[in-house]
């Protein structure tokens, strides 16, 4: 992915160069084939003091940033010159290098938008394409181990649902046992009180029926 930025890059600073004689962009130009970006990216800085609308100065200054890893200020660099400039190839290849930017930032999405509008200024470029056909390859995968996962918590929603539904079911046929059992001991209970009852009446009977004998025997026997 750095390679077309790479490209455009010299070839921006070659005609910088030769348009240009300016000591600073000159400085700026060798710090880069060096791979000193930041010290680059100081030297196209002090350029751009003297020429603050001058796109080429600040598509140098933006790929410096690139190329130090500090993306943040490469895409406020790079949208100057889109304000700067009516070159349909240079907005084209700002375009993709702001792409560059926003996926080495973790944004795909905004990646793929800014290679879509590169392309659209520029159908012919191989690189734009493949970058665009990647982030739509990686998006759909995505997509689908979202859908997949968003899949599988359903599942296992409706599992925990089922496993609380079987869960009160055995809840409700333990209490219902229970109830069931209560109901029977109670019954139980009720039963032998019912015979003890029974039984305790009987004795009361019987010991009804004796007292008359028992009172007859102490009238005929003997007063002590």
């Amino acid at each position: 992915m750095n390679k077309k930025i790479i490209l455009a890059f010299l070839a921006a600073i070659s005609v910088c160069s030769f348009l240009y004689a300016d000591e600073n962009m000159s400085k700026g130009s060798r710090l880069y084939e060096k791979n000193d970006f930041k010290g680059a990216a100081e030297s196209f800085l002090k350029a751009l003091a003297k020429k603050p609308d001058d796109p080429v100065v600040n598509y140098n200054l933006a790929s410096s940033y690139y190329k130090s890893g500090d993306f943040a200020d490469a895409l406020s660099s790079y949208e100057n010159v889109l304000n700067k400039t009516n070159d349909i190839n240079l907005k084209s290849a700002v375009l993709y290098n702001m792409g560059n930017c926003a996926y080495r930032q973790g944004d795909k999405k905004l990646a793929l938008n800014y290679y879509k509008a590169s392309l659209k200024l520029n159908s012919s470029d191989i690189q734009t394409k493949h970058n665009i056909e990647f982030l739509q390859s990686d998006k759909n995968k995505n997509d689908k181990k979202n859908d997949d996962k968003n899949n599988k918590n359903e599942k296992d929603k409706d599992k925990q649902q089922q496993n609380g539904k079987d869960k009160e079911e055995r809840e409700q046929q333990k209490q219902s046992v229970q109830n069931e059992q209560d109901k029977q001991k109670e019954n139980q209970q009720a039963g032998n009180r019912y015979l003890l009852d029974y039984f305790d009446q009987q004795d009361k009977r019987n010991q009804n029926r004796q007292k008359p004998a028992a009172v007859s025997q102490k009238r005929g026997g003997k007063t002590w």
